[in-house]
């Protein structure tokens, strides 16, 4: 299991956190997760060679990434609505600021290993994971240490962009 703590990085969820979500379903559009390695743009805006400037909600200008391995995409999950919390620091604190807003994903246990491995991939190569939906990415949070993959959040600084990502995600009624 694994959540995005901030709209920054990866870390695992707990043991208990899958167990109370609903029965996945089929979604209205696929999430795509893929290994990123990624870095800051150069001073003058541009992305080193094989790199491509990914715009990704919560920074600016934008990322360089390019992919690592394979992607997998995922067809059927159960989705949460949309909640808010308050996003803390690497070392754990609350961090200063306004809240963040994120959609809890359980995937099928058939699609576990393979999100483990982008998790891990992404480890692998010090990047990070790109989610993806509807040809847009929503978030490329740093993974920090490989962990089985259940259960993912995708952390979004406005509301909006959560209840927007979730339309995407869940057919109405």
């Amino acid at each position: 299991m694994f959540t995005v703590a901030g709209c920054g990085h990866l870390t695992p969820l707990g043991p208990d956190a899958a167990a109370t979500a609903p029965p996945p379903s089929h979604l209205r559009s696929p999430l795509v997760l893929q290994a990123m390695r990624s870095q800051l743009p150069a001073p003058a805006g541009g992305c080193p060679a094989r790199f491509t400037m990914l715009a990704v909600p919560g920074t600016y200008p934008g990322v360089c990434a390019r992919p690592v391995g394979t992607p997998v995409t995922i067809t059927s999950a159960a989705v949460s609505a949309v909640s808010s919390f308050q996003p803390r620091t690497p070392s754990g604190q609350v961090a200063p600021g306004p809240p963040a807003y994120q959609i809890m994903i359980t995937l099928p246990a058939a699609d576990v290993a393979a999100a483990t491995a982008v998790v891990t991939t992404a480890y692998d190569s010090r990047g990070g994971v790109d989610f993806s939906v509807a040809g847009r990415t929503w978030a490329l949070p740093k993974v920090f240490k490989p962990f089985p993959s259940q259960q993912l959040s995708i952390a979004l600084p406005s509301k909006n962009q959560a209840l927007q990502l979730r339309r995407l995600l869940v057919s109405s009624g």
